[in-house]
């Protein structure tokens, strides 16, 4: 595989066909991007925190044994919901152009007329399917919030006026919680590599959910040297363009005002590595295969 042929290829293509950046910002609205956490490098001793010298706090007879006002317990559910809800149509408007993406590719490839409506009527099409296989990295993760929820309820009961004792009482309580996890991590992170196999046998070969899961996996299988390749120059991109938007990040984090322009950098990224992808899916397989 000609690795620079194929990133002029996917250059010219993003270039030439701009309505794929606009898929890509749907993408990256509904949950493209990524995200990271740090820790400091500070550890809290026993000693270094007297637990008896904490005041008791009073936060009136509304709060005082965890009691919220009805009203406000309605109004924190309902803002909840709204959030999920909207999160939810913009996870599955994402989800949807994803499929768009690739589908608008093909048909590039394959001299066919398209355009933003076309592609992304592609992906509506195949919208169940799609969801379905997004929905697969997410089990792990999913299992391992109930256990995480039910860890939490757990450890309620515990005595937060004894510090020693809830630090005790409380790695207990988490061992098997982070043993799960060393164990659920891992399977979503490849899940989350194969939904990228997936989503394209599931566009350009029109198979379900868990077929798609197991064509992309004897995909990846057959070219696992090139996708590797295709992967470090994936994270490589993301890197350099994480150093050039490091200043303009900083300043958005001041100014919203630059926030689409953030959406706009993120989107292009992402619609320039999924047109990568699917142009490595096509040499890797010429034409779909025809299932009985």
């Amino acid at each position: 595989m000609d690795y620079g042929k194929l990133l002029s290829r996917a250059w010219d293509t993003l270039r030439n066909n701009v309505f794929i950046v606009l898929l890509g910002v749907l993408a990256v609205l509904g949950g493209a991007g990524s995200g990271g956490s740090g820790q400091s490098g500070y550890i809290i001793q026993g000693k270094d925190f007297r637990w008896e010298d904490l005041p008791n706090f009073d936060f009136g007879g509304h709060f005082r044994g965890g009691q919220l006002p009805t009203p406000a317990a309605g109004i924190i559910v309902l803002l909840v919901l709204l959030i999920f809800l909207i999160a939810l149509v913009f996870w599955v408007l994402g989800t949807i152009a994803r499929g768009g993406m690739i589908s608008a590719v093909d048909d590039l490839e394959e001299s066919r007329s398209t355009d933003f409506m076309s592609a992304f009527q592609a992906g509506w099409e195949r919208g169940w399917a799609l969801l379905g296989i997004g929905l697969i990295p997410a089990i792990p993760a999913l299992i391992l919030l109930f256990f995480s929820v039910a860890t939490l309820l757990a450890a309620s009961g515990l005595d937060w006026n004894q510090g020693s004792r809830l630090l005790g009482e409380g790695w207990k309580a988490i061992t098997p919680l982070l043993a799960l996890a060393c164990v659920l991590v891992p399977v979503a992170v490849v899940l989350s590599l194969l939904r990228t196999f997936a989503n394209r046998a599931c566009m350009l070969e029109g198979t379900g959910v868990l077929a798609s899961y197991q064509r992309g996996f004897k995909v990846l299988g057959e070219n696992l040297g090139s996708a590797v390749i295709i992967f470090l120059l994936q994270v490589a991109i993301s890197i350099a363009v994480g150093v050039m938007m490091l200043i303009p990040g900083l300043l958005a984090a001041v100014c919203c005002l630059l926030w689409p322009i953030l959406v706009l950098v993120q989107a292009a990224v992402v619609s320039f590595v999924s047109v990568l992808w699917t142009l490595a899916w096509r040499e890797w397989v010429p034409g779909p295969e025809i299932t009985a």
